[in-house]
């Protein structure tokens, strides 16, 4: 996830869903409940497009969002948005729960072990459904991390340094 302005990237347009103009939206899981009827929201393609869209109707569907855009009212409409990334602002998100943070705070930071061993910069975070997980990488080395509390430690945005528990079997 980016960070674009005020923007925070909070998931992506996965495909049609049905015949009248509605979209299935990949979100955060900490994110499904903000995305409502009459939000104003932004959406961006992979060739510099960008929108303003508002919300219509959204509905929860096994572990998404199904959502009606204004103005989006037929599949044609619909599929021209697939693959889109949704967009919500920091204030619509609003605060988020102690040791909880937005990804683009978090990808760049140094990873280092609780022996003071550094792994890497935090590279990517992937949206997983039993629990996130961080992907931690150092030139061609690359360690998946579970986002769980018997691996995470600690995190200092400030400072930019992750430290984390290394299980056996994770490196």
């Amino acid at each position: 996830m980016k960070q674009l302005d005020d923007w925070i990237e909070a998931g992506a347009i996965v495909r049609p869903h049905g015949l009248k103009g509605e979209v299935v939206v990949d979100l955060a899981r900490d994110l499904l409940e903000v995305v409502t009827e009459s939000l104003e929201l932004r959406v961006t393609g992979r060739k510099g497009g960008e929108r303003t869209l508002t919300v219509e109707r959204a509905r929860d569907h096994k572990a998404r969002k199904v959502v009606q855009f204004e103005g989006v009212s037929t599949v044609e409409d619909a599929e021209a948005l697939r693959g889109w990334s949704v967009w919500l602002t920091r204030e619509q998100i609003g605060p988020l729960e102690e040791d909880r943070w937005f990804v683009a705070d978090i990808v760049g930071i140094d990873v280092y072990t609780d022996g003071d061993e550094y792994l890497g910069k935090l590279a990517e975070v992937m949206h997983m459904p039993g629990n996130d997980v961080y992907v931690v990488r150092n030139g061609e080395k690359e360690i998946l991390l579970p986002v769980i509390d018997d691996v995470i430690r600690s995190v200092d945005i400030d400072s930019g340094r992750m430290v984390i528990h290394l299980m056996e079997g994770l490196a």
